[in-house]
């Protein structure tokens, strides 16, 4: 603590470097006095061109000590001269000339801030707050004083129209005129345009910044939003100007009233023609394309209206018309009067649909009763005990082997008749636990279900039965 003092000490009163050895020695041996007071100016202050300013100072005096006097002065070429002064006994001094723009905003013994008003470029420079303490002296700070100049901003629009489809043009301006320091000038938009800044050196050390926004227009952004924005120190917040973008262009038109359900005999009925257009359209005209436009049949606030039922006649292509400074627009709609209505035609529909549905069951029942009575007259099969059923030719041949020489069917006879006798008792068995059937009549020499030739069967006579073979169909 005695270090720190005898710092302020000899800050103070650096010309008494012995009486700092005494106060040193002093403090040792009372360490507990605490000596030392304190300035706290800001080291910088901007102020705004034409408004107040506010120079802070405060004072901070530890307890044993009393403050004499505060007071500030300013640093001019040809040196020191005081502002103004703050005695706790006699009061505040400020000298004339500055007497109607400074003034102490609230003196007292620990604040020392005063207000200047109405700056201008001559009060740049360095400004001190003095306080004297007693018994330690004077305690000071300096801060420097620089004035700013807020900008005048607005929007300027282009200098030509913007028209649909033409060049890139400038949209507008954005303009920061005469700023200390130069302003931050920028554009918000969504469009995909360019911005492009101009900066200029005024008077007192000012600058004009501008930044042009140019686009090629389109008539989709008729009506759009674009903002100008300025940041600058003087500025509590950022400037914002909104631009609404208005671009002219032809008209564009809309026929309404055609609901594809125009039948003869319909009434009230009339084509409304709309446009949008930049500048407001001034120009309407009905035409027809195919032909002549139909008796009965007027123009109306822009609209085509029929006064009459409509007719058949009355189909057609039908045209509007609309004009305006930029240029002409128009719309084509065709037209279908049809002999009756769609509520009409669908329920002719739905009634003959019903018939057909009709019609085509009771084919569908009649060919199944044919279908039916026809099975059931159809003959039952014939059966016959005069051929041997053999196996069937598409069984797969036996495996091949080495066969003895084949003996002559001649001898076979005997055998076959034989066999033959043996199958035909047990047929007619079958046949006697089942219903009769019906022996078809035919040549007893041949099988009546087969016109083979006689190379294709082998006859053999037993008295009076007759065995057919098929040799294709014999296997051993």
């Amino acid at each position: 603590m005695a270090l720190t003092v005898t710092a302020h000490y000899l800050r103070n009163k650096p010309i008494h470097p012995g009486l700092n050895v005494r106060v040193l020695l002093m403090l040792s041996f009372m360490p507990g006095l605490v000596y030392g007071s304190q300035v706290v100016v800001p080291p910088k202050v901007n102020a705004v061109l034409g408004k107040n300013v506010t120079l802070s100072c405060r004072v901070q005096v530890d307890t044993n000590l009393s403050l004499t006097q505060s007071s500030w002065e300013r640093k001019l070429p040809t040196g020191w001269v005081t502002l103004a002064v703050y005695n706790p006994m006699f009061g505040i001094s400020i000298p004339s000339e500055y007497a109607r723009r400074l003034s102490f905003r609230s003196p007292s013994m620990r604040d020392a801030t005063i207000v200047l008003e109405d700056v201008g470029f001559a009060d740049i420079g360095i400004y001190t707050c003095k306080v004297a303490t007693f018994p330690l002296g004077n305690t000071q700070a300096s801060t420097t004083v620089s004035v700013i100049v807020e900008p005048k901003v607005y929007v300027s629009a282009g200098s030509s129209a913007l028209i649909d489809g033409g060049n890139e043009t400038t949209v507008a301006t954005c303009i920061a005129e005469r700023a200390r320091p130069p302003a931050d000038v920028s554009w918000e938009t969504n469009l995909y345009g360019t911005s492009e800044a101009h900066m200029q050196d005024d008077v007192n050390g000012t600058t004009t910044t501008q930044v042009h926004y140019t686009w090629q227009p389109s008539r989709h952004a008729q009506g759009h939003t674009i903002t100008c924005v300025v940041k600058h120190p003087a500025l509590q917040s950022d400037f914002r100007i909104p631009y609404i973008i208005n671009v002219q262009f032809a008209p564009d038109i809309l026929v309404l009233g055609y609901d594809g359900d125009w039948y003869v005999g319909r009434e009230n009925v009339q084509l409304k023609c709309r446009a949008k257009a930049n500048p407001p359209a001034q120009h309407f005209r009905w035409i027809r394309l195919d032909g002549e436009m139909p008796d009965g049949v007027e123009v109306v606030n822009n609209s085509l209206g029929f006064m009459r039922p409509l007719q058949k006649n009355d189909s057609g292509v039908y045209r509007c018309e609309v004009g305006n400074d930029i240029g002409l627009g128009s719309r084509d709609i065709r037209i279908r009067v049809q002999d009756m209505s769609q509520k009409q035609m669908t329920s002719s529909m739905a009634i003959a649909g019903a018939v057909m549905g009709a019609v085509l069951a009771l084919f569908l029942i009649t060919v199944f009763i044919i279908v039916l009575i026809t099975a059931r007259k159809a003959p039952p099969p014939t059966y016959t005990d005069k051929v041997i059923d053999l196996p069937p030719t598409h069984k797969p041949p036996p495996p091949y082997t080495e066969r003895p020489p084949a003996i002559p069917l001649a001898s076979q006879a005997p055998l076959v008749a034989s066999f033959s006798q043996a199958r035909r008792m047990e047929r007619h068995y079958e046949l006697a636990q089942r219903a009769p059937v019906r022996v078809a009549r035919g040549d007893p020499q041949s099988p009546t279900h087969h016109s083979l030739s006689c190379q294709e069967w082998i006859c053999h006579q037993n008295g009076a039965d007759q065995v057919y073979i098929n040799h294709r169909e014999h296997y051993v």
